[in-house]
């Protein structure tokens, strides 16, 4: 029997920086992402390693993400997107377990 992950919702968390459309829409991206994967995620991947982990960059070095034509995602703003994601999945993690 496999572990149902919770329904994540970093897209609407409060922000903790200023965001535009490209900034949500990431958050939905990692909102997605399942645990398994995002607990592989090493803030010390080189941009290449990154961009290789995540597997949907394009060779130019931006994240292939829709709906966002106004910004380019970057591997810097992809990985403060992706720690704050891992901060709020720990916050809501203690927050199901004092409910549960």
């Amino acid at each position: 029997m496999s572990r149902k992950e919770p329904a994540w919702d970093f897209e609407s968390e409060p922000p903790f920086e200023l965001m535009s459309e490209t900034g949500i829409n990431l958050c939905a991206y990692f909102d997605a992402m399942p645990d398994a994967k995002l607990a592989t995620y090493d803030p010390g991947f080189p941009d290449e390693a990154l961009m290789a982990w995540d597997g949907n960059f394009t060779s130019e070095g931006a994240l292939l993400l829709p709906c966002c034509e106004s910004e380019e995602v970057d591997p810097a703003m992809y990985r403060r997107y992706a720690q704050e994601c891992i901060r709020y999945r720990q916050r809501a993690r203690r927050a199901l377990a004092v409910v549960a």
